[in-house]
């Protein structure tokens, strides 16, 4: 799913129960996941982790259009309930079939050149189950889900690199005023690519 250098998979979802709780901060949750975030190498970056008994993951692919079929086969291999997909390099917005999954995405206009992007993917069987979705930004895209006796929303993102001082604001404020909308009673999931780096 990648070329060139073997990247990591970052999954955080310690702490992602904490996350509705008094709508704390969510730049200062984002850096303690850092520090507390499990890395997975190469060769077991797509295992998963589970968030009770739902199996998430999150992969940075670099660019989707030429690696679908991969992405469509792992997710299947590794028994993956819902992935958050990160620098799809995906133009517009909108939500497609691949294979066993439904995806749903977010990137920049047409008219722009991409190089972010991000988007979750959900088991088709569970499409019932989808309860909306919202497109905030091409680096962050939430959609919601009751499974389980269980509403959960699930926030993939897709944090700015280091330096981009003025994307990086308006990403965490973008990403605030989302985390302030949801129900304090929701389950929520915050995954993705959190590194600025």
């Amino acid at each position: 799913m990648h070329q060139g250098g073997s990247p990591t998979t970052r999954l955080t979802l310690r702490q992602a129960g904490n996350l509705s709780r008094g709508h704390q901060d969510t730049r200062k949750i984002l850096n303690r996941n850092k520090r507390t975030g499990t890395l997975y190498d190469n060769k077991t970056r797509f295992d998963g982790q589970r968030f009770g008994k739902l199996k998430v993951a999150t992969w940075n692919v670099r660019g989707i259009a030429e690696k679908m079929e991969e992405l469509q086969t792992e997710l299947l291999k590794r028994k993956i309930d819902i992935a958050i997909i990160t620098e799809t390099k995906k133009k517009n917005k909108g939500s497609e079939d691949i294979g066993n999954y439904i995806m749903i995405y977010c990137g920049v206009p047409a008219n722009q050149w991409v190089s972010s992007g991000v988007a979750i993917a959900v088991r088709k069987d569970w499409k019932h189950t989808i309860q909306g979705y919202t497109w905030i930004s091409e680096r962050i895209v939430e959609t919601r889900i009751k499974v389980l006796n269980r509403n959960f929303t699930i926030v993939g993102v897709y944090v700015p690199v280091e330096g981009e001082e003025q994307d990086t604001e308006e990403f965490y404020r973008e990403l605030q005023q989302s985390m302030n909308k949801i129900l304090k009673y929701e389950n929520i999931i915050l995954a993705g690519d959190l590194m600025e780096e």
